[in-house]
């Protein structure tokens, strides 16, 4: 694959070659050498903080350097056509227009940003899942306390474990139509992930978004886990906003995420809406520029290091010299691969059908862990202090689980030493 080549002209200008080629390597333990990751570490844990390619971290640092240089000349005049071009190579990964697409710090930044913006109104609900990531259900609960408004957390604990996608998917549809339906107020915003945190799930999130659209509830998408997992096309989901990280799956740096937010709710300061018909940022600033006054709002929020942004670009460049569907298809085919080891050396079983997965796996663990939640609780820790690796476990439908990622620089071997680690620290190994 193609390496990032980077420098700097005489005038401080960041240039960046995608032309000039390494030697190439095989996905596995070969990638190892591509990332920044400490040797002898084994990183099962992508989905909660990603990792960074050594070239992508070096554009990052190219840009601090660019910044560092000439301060003034950067964040006066010439940050805005490089953010803009990052933004259209974000949009077009997407499958969006550039005009939609701005730039947040995290997920949780951004869905902050799109809750705060759209739910306003006490006299409304917002309807929500059991399954939503634990920041935004306290986000939903802040604005219940502070805004007045009433939630509906529909119940999904009871349809997990599950060998059947199909009868998942409806059932989870009914229950959200069947809770719009028996509200005596009227909804105004629901809120789905896209792929959930734990348990790590593809939601149906085109039929959720289409069943709450026809309610005339505003659809919000939490993509948090989705860009560079799966393959997404934003527009075509039906949603009316949405949010993903770039630096979970992506590889780009942290503090890289996109809002998407479709023109109709797209902020502007001539006059600043406070109906709950726009969004806008957490911070109210009006300095940048764009071509909109929903760009320029989310453009500039004050001197930080803008450079993780930037890095949009050198982080979809490198995947591209990989091959986007490569890359897509052998996660997920590690994970399905990862989570069959795993049931077959813990005698367990998976939550999900493969389709239901991206890369990110969950398998109950073994008879031998037992059920003290207190034991189970130290798992992740003692795995990092024997064994140098790290995985979350979660409690659902009254078992235990565990989430593990598949990555690049993963193969099945991984996975192996993961099966047996659990198994010796939880006194049953052969």
């Amino acid at each position: 694959f193609c390496a990032l080549a980077l420098s700097m002209s005489a005038r401080g200008e960041l240039h960046v070659d995608s032309s000039r080629t390494v030697q190439s390597a095989s996905f596995g333990h070969d990638m190892l050498d591509q990332f920044q990751l400490a040797p002898g570490y084994t990183n099962l844990n992508h989905g909660s903080y990603g990792a960074t390619p050594k070239s992508v971290g070096a554009a990052q640092e190219q840009w601090r350097t660019e910044v560092e240089q000439n301060p003034d000349k950067f964040f006066r005049y010439t940050m805005w056509g490089y953010i803009d071009q990052a933004r259209q190579d974000v949009a077009a990964y997407i499958g969006a227009d550039s005009e939609d697409v701005v730039f947040v710090d995290n997920a949780s930044e951004g869905m902050n940003a799109l809750l705060k913006s759209l739910v306003v109104d006490g006299s409304t609900t917002v309807l929500y899942l059991d399954m939503a990531y634990f920041m935004v259900a306290e986000t939903l609960r802040f604005l219940r306390d502070t805004v007045g408004v009433e939630l509906i957390e529909v119940k999904t604990e009871d349809l997990l474990p599950t060998t059947s996608t199909r009868d998942f998917n409806t059932e989870l549809v009914r229950r959200v139509t069947e809770a719009l339906a028996s509200s005596d107020r009227p909804t105004a915003v629901c809120s789905f992930s896209h792929i959930t945190s734990v348990p790590a799930v593809i939601l149906p999130l085109a039929e959720l978004a289409a069943a709450c659209k026809a309610a005339g509830a505003v659809v919000v998408g939490d993509g948090a886990h989705v860009m560079g997992q799966i393959m997404v096309d934003v527009p075509s989901l039906g949603v009316d906003v949405y949010v993903s990280n770039g630096h979970k799956w992506l590889f780009s740096p942290k503090g890289s995420a996109f809002l998407w937010v479709s023109k109709q709710y797209q902020g502007t300061e001539s006059p600043y809406a406070a109906d709950g018909s726009a969004v806008y940022p957490l911070v109210t600033s009006f300095e940048g520029q764009g071509e909109s006054d929903f760009a320029k709002l989310f453009s500039y929020e004050g001197t930080k290091d803008y450079g993780a942004f930037l890095s949009f670009s050198a982080a979809i460049d490198w995947r591209s010299q990989l091959g986007e569907a490569a890359v897509i298809d052998y996660i997920h085919d590690l994970a399905v691969s990862g989570a069959e080891l795993l049931v077959s050396k813990w005698s367990s079983r998976s939550l999900t059908p493969p389709e239901m997965i991206g890369a990110m796996l969950n398998v109950e663990l073994p008879a031998a862990c037992g059920t003290n939640q207190t034991f189970i609780g130290k798992l992740p820790t003692m795995l990092l202090d024997q064994y140098n690796t790290w995985v979350p476990f979660y409690v659902w439908s009254s078992r235990s689980w565990a989430r593990v990622s598949a990555q690049v620089y993963n193969d099945l071997s991984d996975f192996a030493m993961l099966a047996d680690a659990v198994l010796a620290l939880c006194g049953g190994a052969d």
